[in-house]
Parts: C-alpha cells; structure tokens; sequence
C-alpha cells in the first residue's frame, strides 16, 4: 500500500504531501467514463437510482474535467438518518475539506414497514439488505458515467454507516476496490454472538474475509458515547467488540507488530491518536481516540448535528479524513 506521510499532525501530512511530487507508481487507473462529458454541472448534486431501486446522491468538484480520473469517495449515513443529513455531518462536499474528490452518498433501506423513518446498514441486528450489492451497484453506475480514478476509490460513514465501512474493509471484492476506510463512530456489530454471554468485547474475534494484508483504516470513536461504546458491550441482540480490540485486530490483519505509537491530540481532553506499524507503515491503521468527552459524534471544531455545540472537538475529522486518503491508492 502506498502511504504518501505520516497521519499526524496535520500540518505535518501538508508539508509532507506537498513534498512528494507523483511519480510512475502514481499512476491512475481510469475509469470507462473519461471522457464523456458529465451528466450534470461540476460544483453540484444529482440524485440518482440503481437499477435495483436503491437511492444515491452524488456530487462532483467545481474544478471536475472529464479528461482527468478523479479520485472517489463513498460516504454512509448513520442509522435513522438521510442523505442529506450526512452530506450536512461530513462536509465533505465542502471545498473547505475537499475540492478534488468526488463524492458519493447512499441511502440505507428501512427494512420495517411500520417503521420507515428506521434506515439501517447491512450488518446491524435489523437490517436485512444487500448494501456490499448496492455499493458495488452505484460504484459501478458512476465508474461508468464519469472519469473516476478507480485507485482512488474511499469509504466513510457514521454509526452504523461507520460499523458497514469496516464491513466493506473486510468483504473479499470491494476491499480489492476500496483503497482506504475511516469509519466515525462505528458500530461494528458481530451478529453471530447474539447473546450476553458470549459477547467479550475485548477479546471477541471480529469476522473479515479482506482480499488484501495492507488495508488502510482510520477510525474515530469519543469516550463519552453512550450510543456505541469505546468498550464494546451487547447491544440490540449483538455483540459490539471493544473500539481498541477491533483496531488492534486490523494492525494484525496488516502484519503491524507491536504497540501503536501515541500522540496526543492538542486542545482535546485526552484525545490521542494510535497509530500502528513501522517506518513507511506507520499510521496504516490509526486509531483516535477524540477525548473524554466527545460522544457520539462525528468531530468538529464547529456545531453540527451531533454535538449540538456542546461537544466541540479539537480537531475536523473531515480535515484528517482527507489527509488520510490522500495518502493511500490500490497497488
């Protein structure tokens, strides 16, 4: 896996990116797009529908051209939620945080007649959709319609969106199609326990078939959430694995020996950054911890609807995000 700098800090990632001009290993794979004029104005959104029925926003950069492949992201709202309420969360069609990414945004299904405001995420206790279907379905559509560097493909969500980006991470074709992951907050259920019993959060083996031994997550999770606990516990009839234990199980996955290397976060209450590995794989699995007292949340320095303006973080998730996939593309 490719890794341009190191995760932190920030101002470390801009110089060191900004320092590494691409070169032939850099090369982008196109997509069968190129070259066909776009289907709506750069700087927009377009709602769009798979031919299975299932519903997707996506929004192109103001400087997108047909010509060049342009990197792609994926993001998944939480359970509950919309489109728009996580096209509003992530900010991700932001020029702030991001003018050069095109992104995608999926809408979950409400599996409950009688319960359509309820939208999950394959992998929750209650859903019972085909979303790696639906994701390998629009990411098909869209490869399709526009110039997507298809070494650039990422994946982001909140809640149980987060918990389906680690799903992603670890389905056998779409991790040889997603260069890197950044779950936020993720619920990472493990359906197979499905009772109290058997759930041991710090030590309970998280299932994954990933196509790949150099997969690239970046994870963010609060210790004040009491919606999906830094700890883990049983949870909606499944068992949620401890957030340090699922980390450390991907630094496994990736040959990544030994202890993280920590660094604290500026301004946070005892926020700390994990990062896994050595040398050129440092970070390739960065685990951060957003502080004491950051809940459920997606961090912010500004007010958003998860923090209310009461939680406000030290740091944009959205900034590190960034950062992080831009430093990563398929082999």
């Amino acid at each position: 896996m490719l890794l341009l700098s190191s995760f932190f800090p920030l101002s470390l990632i801009l110089a060191a990116s900004a320092a590494a001009p691409p070169g032939p290993s850099l090369r982008a794979r196109r997509s069968g797009g190129c070259g066909k004029a776009p289907p709506f104005a750069p700087g927009q959104f377009n709602d769009y529908t798979t031919a299975s029925g299932r519903e997707y926003r996506v929004w192109l950069p103001a400087g997108y051209d047909e010509s060049e492949p342009t990197p792609l992201i994926l993001s998944y709202h939480g359970a509950n939620r919309v489109i728009s309420h996580q096209v509003a969360l992530d900010r991700l069609s932001d020029p702030l945080f991001n003018d050069d990414h095109i992104v995608v945004y999926l809408q979950g299904t409400a599996d409950d007649p009688s319960r359509p405001d309820h939208t999950t995420w394959e992998g929750a206790p209650d859903s019972t959709s085909d979303d790696v279907g639906f994701t390998r379905e629009a990411l098909d559509a869209v490869s399709a319609a526009l110039c997507v560097d298809e070494r650039r493909v990422f994946a982001t969500g909140k809640s149980q969106g987060g918990g389906f980006v680690g799903r992603l991470a670890c389905d056998a074709a779409l991790s040889a199609r997603v260069a890197a992951f950044a779950p936020v907050a993720g619920a990472y259920y493990i359906r197979e326990i499905d009772t109290e019993a058997a759930c041991l959060p710090a030590s309970v083996t998280v299932p994954c078939a990933a196509a790949r031994t150099d997969v690239p997550v970046l994870a963010f999770h609060g210790g004040a959430d009491t919606t999906i606990r830094y700890a883990g516990g049983f949870r909606s009839g499944a068992c949620l694995p401890s957030v340090r234990s699922w980390a450390r199980q991907w630094a496994r996955r990736d040959g990544l020996t030994g202890a993280p290397h920590n660094t604290s976060i500026p301004g946070s209450v005892h926020g700390v950054a994990m990062r896994y590995g050595e040398g050129a794989d440092l970070g390739l699995v960065t685990l951060v911890y957003a502080g004491d007292d950051i809940g459920h949340d997606w961090p912010a320095t500004v007010e958003n609807s998860d923090n209310g303006g009461e939680r406000i973080a030290a740091f944009n998730a959205s900034a590190w995000i960034m950062d992080f996939f831009r430093g990563h593309a398929l082999p």
